[in-house]
């Protein structure tokens, strides 16, 4: 049973059966009440070690930490089983119910305030502040975290005391006593005792509240060096020149350090200075509202009059006027804009979440504008009002350094991988940022980036400062979510299962279907950018944040949709793999190596790899796996993705047991993965095999594929013969088929098996007829093999400086178009020239580069005449440079190839 720990006092522990549990030695009690404040999430041993005895040189902490369990375990009698171990650390069922009760009334008051109704307010308020019972923890003051948790509750008893006052002077009711006596606590809290000359003025008694006033300018300035804030001065105006102010409701608390949108709050606080209307537009928990706070704190700051509305506890049919009349001062019941517009002659209006609200919202800033004078307003919203002359600012996910600085900001941690993991995980938005901060009060910063991935990332649980409706990105997405008409909530989420976005052809083959027609895709898919929920990028790409597609898969399955929308996902795939209409629609060739579709399918390789494991997992379809990946075998080896393609063909393979030509294509892509990781006698059975079937069933095009792999895996197996059997029928095939891709494959590889048999002249003729056929058909990886074939025929000629220049040319290539095994080609080609050129330590530099990233990609070369070059340049370094040879090459396997791609293209 879950115990109650009160701590709004003496600390006190009660049991379901509210029977008092004596704990009576005091880190016993600390070590509870830090568990209970973690409401129930385990704490780390180091932050319990840290928080309970700081610095302290105490021998074995770890030991004496768990001695204090112990003996805390035995005060807890027969309740010891709510104390528990885990490996994150210890947890206590148990809920610091008084300051939970506390926290959740100034949640309740902040929204109901601004609604208008004081009476709640005052009611609520006057309930929270009875909680207290002395002075928070009392008796635990020389436990090192005690003090900070005091002065947040502290804190949080005199923004309750404000609230019961505030709401008291505008009910009327007889607070100047207790605000006295709150003063003589805080008697430079400008607020507290602005409040109080509001009372003294309203008792008649308006010269003792501007003696007041006086008084607290003067001890600012000679207490702290400061000057009062705006609010104060106009404050004092106002009494000078006898007329009572209205009571306004205050300015939302701006962060204390605002980190990140420099550039837009500089810009937001320019523009505004001048009567103007924008609009901050953002998805939920993108920081729009933080954004506007911070602008509304400068303007005030520059003694600018500022008012804030907030719309979110409102609902249609509310009286949208009656709460602008309680957020400005204004008199008359809210009926008439009149006297509010006259307030807000001159000063900024925030107008906050009017996303709901949107239609009644235009016209009354319609009104405004007409009405008031020299009127800037700022709203935030998921939605544009639509209004002329409106400015529409989107605020979207921080940049990388700003989320990790947010983050270090509010937790005081170090930048770290650690810290960049965890903004990442919940999509660098600011409103994540500052939740999982907060749970760095019992996790380290490595166990919440262990931990975030997956649902935590979506429930973290806030904070007493952050809105009801934004305490944690779920219920920031429930806010939006709720706020949609039901076709476009069924979009939202069928959209989930696009893993890397989708253009909007592929939206309409996949979220069509049961109740959506695929001519409505569009239009809804714009509802959803226009709400910020769906990103639209230059490219005209939808796409979803991660934390929004999660929640997005979770309503997916909760309608039982999944199942169907995902198998349409899939055949959107299979059809791109097989180069069927979407590849039409681009006008693409038979292979899909040119530039253009290369990079439609970097593009798409997120939803390949998620229908793929969709297919092996919870689809129960490996079959169709094979129908993905074995067409798209170059793209795998192109990106360096051969390991997991491998895994994925062998998985297919063992639901396609008939010789059918889709086990054939798997066999073929499986044979191509194979060989380029370094198995070839494997690859040369499984490429058989593949050959075999389609040639059984009379499948030419099928056949030429295969034949060309089994030529490269001879090549590799140093069979030459066969390879120029192999190739010589890959490439009769090919030309009367009219692939040229393979042709040239074929082309090249007949070129490389005539070089190691020593006819250079032939190999060239060969090898430059494949570079013809490959440019005819803007294949850039093609050319890049045909360069680097010529480069190694010019080195064995001699021609060093030729040899050079083809390889940079083909770097250029390669990197050009993201080609990672290319590149590393033309390193270790360029590391033979080197080597033979007497620049050794370069040599190995490249060689070592190029060596460790074949490892890690599992590309191993298999060209035997290109192995043994490779080996003699390794052989040169080490007779020149000696042991200094491992020293270098140690140095230099770690380097990324980037830089040093772009170093030698600079040379």
């Amino acid at each position: 049973m879950r115990l109650e720990i009160r701590v709004l006092g003496p600390p006190e522990i009660v049991s379901a059966a509210r029977e008092t549990l004596l704990v009576r030695q005091p880190l016993a009690q600390a070590l509870a009440v830090r568990l209970a404040l973690a409401r129930g999430e385990a704490v780390a041993d180091d932050i319990l070690i840290r928080d309970l005895w700081a610095d302290e040189d105490a021998a074995r902490p770890a030991a004496r930490l768990r001695v204090l369990a112990s003996r805390l375990r035995g005060a807890l009698g027969e309740h010891a089983t709510a104390l528990r171990r885990s490996p994150a650390g210890f947890s206590l069922l148990a809920e610091p119910t008084d300051l939970s009760a506390a926290e959740k009334a100034l949640s309740t008051i902040d929204a109901v305030r601004r609604s208008g109704d004081q009476a709640r307010v005052f009611g609520t308020a006057a309930a929270a502040i009875d909680l207290w019972r002395g002075d928070p923890l009392a008796g635990l003051e020389d436990i090192p975290f005690v003090d900070a948790e005091q002065r947040r509750m502290q804190t949080l008893h005199v923004d309750l005391q404000l609230a019961w006052a505030e709401a008291g002077l505008a009910l009327g009711r007889p607070v100047g006593p207790e605000l006295e006596r709150m003063i003589a606590v805080h008697p430079l809290h400008e607020r507290l005792v602005g409040l109080s000359a509001l009372a003294l003025t309203r008792a008649g008694r308006q010269a003792e509240a501007l003696d007041r006033l006086r008084s607290l300018r003067s001890r600012l300035a000679d207490e702290l060096g400061i000057d009062p804030t705006p609010e104060t001065v106009a404050l004092e105006d106002d009494l000078r020149g006898h007329r009572p102010p209205a009571p306004r409701i205050p300015l939302p608390t701006a962060a204390k350090n605002f980190v990140g949108r420099d550039r837009e709050l500089a810009a937001l606080l320019r523009e505004l200075r001048r009567p103007t209307l924008i609009t901050l537009l953002g998805g939920p928990g993108a920081g729009k509202t933080r954004l506007a706070r911070e602008v509304a704190a400068q303007t005030a700051e520059h003694g600018r009059s500022v008012a804030w509305l907030d719309l979110a506890p409102l609902r249609q049919g509310d009286n949208l006027i009656a709460a602008l009349a309680g957020a400005v001062g204004a008199d008359g019941g809210g009926e008439s804009l009149g006297h509010s517009a006259e307030l807000l002659t001159g000063a900024l209006l925030v107008v906050d979440n009017a996303e709901h609200l949107a239609d009644a919202v235009v016209p009354m800033i319609d009104a405004l504008r007409f009405k008031a004078v020299d009127l800037s307003i700022l709203v935030t919203s998921q939605l544009a009002l639509g209004l002329s002359d409106e400015q529409v600012r989107r605020v979207g996910p921080l940049a990388v350094a700003d989320a990790a600085q947010l983050f270090c900001d509010r937790c005081g941690a170090e930048p770290s991988p650690a810290v960049e993991q965890v903004c990442a995980a919940v999509d660098r938005l600011p409103l994540g940022i500052e939740l999982a901060a907060g749970l760095t009060r019992t996790l380290s910063v490595e166990q919440l980036a262990a931990r975030i991935e997956g649902r935590l990332r979506l429930s973290i649980r806030g904070f007493r400062a952050a809105e009801s409706r934004h305490s944690s990105l779920r219920a920031a997405l429930d806010w939006s979510h709720e706020l949609l008409e039901p076709p476009v909530r069924t979009v939202l989420r069928r959209m989930a299962v696009f893993a890397g976005g989708c253009a909007l052809d592929a939206a309409e083959q996949v979220l069509a279907g049961d109740g959506i027609e695929a001519d409505e895709v569009a239009e809804l898919l714009a509802v959803l950018v226009d709400r910020s929920l769906v990103t639209m990028d230059v490219d005209e790409r939808f796409s979803l944040l991660e934390t929004v597609r999660e929640y997005g898969l979770e309503h997916l399955r909760a309608a039982g949709e999944e199942t169907a929308v995902r198998n349409r996902h899939v055949r959107w795939c299979v059809e791109l793999a097989q180069f069927s209409r979407h590849a039409a629609a681009l006008h693409q060739r038979l292979a899909l190596r040119q530039q253009v579709t290369g990079r439609v399918l970097r593009l798409e390789e997120p939803n390949l790899v998620a229908a793929i494991d969709w297919c092996l997992a919870e689809g129960n379809d490996p079959a169709r796996v094979g129908e993905i990946v074995a067409p798209l075998s170059w793209h795998w080896v192109f990106r360096g993705l051969m390991g997991q393609a491998r895994a994925w063909l062998r998985a297919s393979l063992a639901g396609l047991t008939e010789p059918t030509v889709e086990r054939a294509a798997a066999l073929a892509g499986l044979a191509a993965q194979t060989r380029f990781a370094g198995g070839f006698t494997e690859a040369l059975e499984t490429g058989l095999e593949s050959a075999a079937i389609y040639r059984s069933l009379g499948d030419n095009r099928g056949l030429a594929i295969a034949s060309q792999g089994l030529t490269l895996t001879s090549l590799a197996l140093d069979d030459v013969y066969a390879a120029l059997q192999f190739g010589h029928e890959a490439e009769v095939l090919t030309r009367g088929l009219g692939m040229g891709v393979v042709l040239g494959a074929a082309l090249n590889c007949n070129g490389m098996a005539l070089r190691q048999l020593g006819y250079p002249a032939e190999a060239r003729a060969f090898i430059v007829e494949a570079y013809d056929v490959w440019a005819a058909v803007n294949d850039e990886q093609g050319k890049v093999l045909a360069i680097g074939s010529l480069g190694l025929l010019d080195f064995q000629a001699g021609d060093h400086e030729r040899a050079r220049s083809r390889a940079l040319e083909a770097l250029r290539i390669a990197r050009g178009i993201g080609y990672s095994t290319g590149v590393l080609d033309c390193f270790g080609l360029l590391a033979i020239l080197a080597a033979a050129e007497g620049s050794y330590e370069f040599a190995v530099r490249l060689l070592a580069v190029s060596d460790h990233q074949r490892a890690e990609i599992g590309a191993p070369v298999f060209i035997t005449d290109r192995l043994q070059a490779e080996a003699t340049a390794w052989s040169r370094c080490r007779a020149a440079l000696g042991p200094e040879t491992d020293r270098l090459a140690t140095l230099a396997r770690h380097q990324s190839p980037e830089p040093l791609a772009a170093e030698l293209l600079a040379l």
